[in-house]
């Protein structure tokens, strides 16, 4: 598989659109002064040594409930992908282990019935950018709409945010709320929020892991924080910091959001986050958890042990995942994090 290395440029500028934004993208790697290291591979935080004091954000549920460490769930299989195809029940199999180690619960019902309590009106949040090429969207919609349907959940009630169209007619899913609700504050200034997430009892956070040539990371925190907002282009300065955490960090999100699950089955790991196919590789796993900082955590060390066997030596910087601990959004340090495998999918 062949590799053109990132490139290194000027940093971007604010107000670009996501194209343009993308297109000067390296800019950003590279040119910030360290802010700290973490020893996973060779996994780094970096940050604009000029932004001032990090705004804390009031303390999110998971922080306040789930005690002093952060459970994420890894699941693997190698027989969910044959030749790129995904295998469904294999997948599901996976879905199930993975909420039942995450929840510590004997039966998938009463997994998802730990997660999303008696929410009625569910989102699940998936991401468009590149799902083209990694073709795996379709078949974890499925998955997940019929583990909901079989916990007990009215499938009628659930949308499906970033989805294929097709998906909701055959599912028999609802359409999200189109539009705008009320604003948040967003590097200090007032930001409209996405109606569904206003609409919605729990939101399923479905990112991808890929990498991100302004934020250093696309997983669960940006699959959030710049699809939720009207103007994510404004927010693309200092690698997206504070703006990340400032989004999902806002009562109004994160109040709602029930489960991260990242989509590792195939991962880009170069040039992202559009997937280019020689920058895909199949990973075949799963991560799940409820801090979304964690799971990013463990994310990122996925991709820097991929990008290592592959060759690829540059450092993968995201700041926005160091500030948002910073912040108080969520844990980021690896004795604040417990890594659990689920067993008994292969």
């Amino acid at each position: 598989m062949a590799h053109r290395p990132v490139k290194n440029g000027s940093r971007p500028a604010a107000r670009f659109t996501r194209r343009q934004v993308l297109g000067a993208a390296a800019a950003a790697m590279g040119l910030m002064g360290e802010r700290s290291a973490a020893q996973d591979g060779r996994v780094i935080a970096q940050g604009d040594p000029g932004v001032g004091e990090l705004p804390r954000i009031p303390p999110p549920w998971w922080m306040e409930r789930l005690g002093p460490r952060s459970r994420v769930v890894e699941v693997h299989s190698q027989k969910v992908l044959q030749h790129s195809i995904v295998d469904p029940l294999v997948l599901r199999q996976m879905l199930t282990q993975g909420v039942r180690t995450l929840t510590g619960t004997l039966s998938p019902q009463a997994a998802w019935r730990e997660l999303l309590g008696d929410a009625r009106r569910i989102v699940l949040k998936f991401n468009s950018v590149g799902a083209n090429v990694l073709s795996t969207t379709d078949p974890m919609a499925r998955a997940i709409v019929e583990a909901l349907e079989v916990a007990g959940y009215d499938v009628g009630a659930v949308g499906l945010v970033e989805a294929p169209s097709y998906l909701p007619s055959r599912l028999g899913t609802r359409l999200p709320a189109g539009g705008w609700g009320e604003p948040i504050q967003v590097g200090g200034q007032l930001e409209p929020l996405a109606a569904y997430v206003y609409e919605a009892d729990a939101i399923i956070n479905v990112a991808f892991l890929k990498t991100h040539q302004i934020a250093g990371l696309s997983g669960c925190l940006k699959n959030l924080s710049h699809a939720v907002i009207r103007h994510p282009a404004r927010y693309h300065a200092n690698w997206c910091s504070p703006y990340v955490a400032q989004v999902v960090g806002s009562e109004a999100v994160s109040s709602r959001l029930r489960l991260n699950l990242v989509n590792a089955l195939r991962v880009v790991v170069d040039r992202g986050p559009d997937a280019n196919p020689e920058d895909v590789v199949d990973y075949r796993g799963l991560l799940l958890g409820v801090d979304p900082v964690a799971v990013d955590r463990v994310g990122l060390s996925v991709l820097t042990a991929e990008r290592a066997r592959l060759g690829l030596v540059q450092d993968l910087r995201v700041p926005s995942l160091t500030d948002a601990a910073r912040m108080g959004l969520g844990r980021v340090r690896p004795e604040g994090i417990e890594r659990r495998q689920a067993l008994g999918v292969d």
